[in-house]
């Protein structure tokens, strides 16, 4: 059976392509096959919860670590049928690892003297990872603490600004921001945040025309205000292209 980390992947895949080429019945689909059964929906939330999760405390997080792997494994059990039923209904295609679900894959194997060894580095990373504080400038509207592309194909003001509207080139844009990981995201938001904010700036302080500069003030200020999400990260790279 496909692990679950990497179906987790190959969902998101399937619905990045589904929705960039505009094939909202695909869409509705994949979005019902997440959906349509509770205990594979919970452990698919999960693996998206553990992402933003933070233990202070290194010896609690090793506790935690360890209860996961046994809650892991009975929730793998009663999902798996389900599981091959998603596999079997998605399209194969080339899959970026996900570094943290693959080490809460690792806790769903059973020990062998084979594995071991990698559970056990496996468990360290999930530790390092628990007790690494996210800094994360997260939105508290509907969005949850990781805005993936579950989220964005949810979002009605994503959806009417930019449906069908996408050229080739900002297909690939967007297909690159979707599948950036929660880390990647954030150091790459905040240097475009500041690379944009240092244009605006300038370019305010150059404008004569007065209804211009309070164009370009007034989107000083939006930009500074954005929140760190997949979203704004798309309408960052466009206003900076725009510039």
């Amino acid at each position: 059976m496909t692990k679950f980390g990497t179906l987790k992947v190959k969902i998101l895949h399937n619905l990045t392509e589904a929705y960039i080429a505009g094939d909202k019945k695909d869409v509705k689909e994949i979005l019902k096959l997440i959906k349509e059964n509770d205990e594979f929906k919970g452990l698919y939330l999960f693996y998206e919860e553990v992402e933003t999760m933070y233990i202070e405390d290194k010896s609690l997080a090793k506790v935690y670590v360890e209860n996961v792997e046994k809650l892991l494994k009975e929730k793998v059990k009663k999902v798996s049928k389900y599981c091959k039923t998603v596999d079997k209904k998605l399209k194969p295609g080339n899959l970026v690892e996900v570094e943290l679900y693959k080490n809460l894959d690792l806790l769903i194997e059973d020990d062998d003297l084979k594995n071991i060894d990698k559970k056990m580095l496996g468990k360290q990373k999930l530790v390092e990872h628990l007790t690494t504080k996210k800094d994360l400038k997260e939105s508290t509207s509907e969005f949850t603490s990781n805005e993936n592309l579950l989220h964005v194909v949810l979002t009605n003001e994503f959806n009417n600004k930019f449906d069908g509207s996408l050229t080739e080139s900002e297909k690939v844009e967007l297909t690159k921001i979707l599948s950036m990981p929660n880390e990647e995201l954030t150091y790459d938001f905040n240097v475009l945040q500041e690379e944009v904010c240092s244009k605006l700036e300038s370019m305010a302080t150059e404008e004569v025309d007065p209804d211009v500069k309070g164009k370009l003030k007034s989107a000083l200020t939006e930009t500074k205000q954005m929140k760190t999400t997949k979203y704004n990260h798309y309408k960052l790279q466009q206003l900076k292209n725009g510039l």
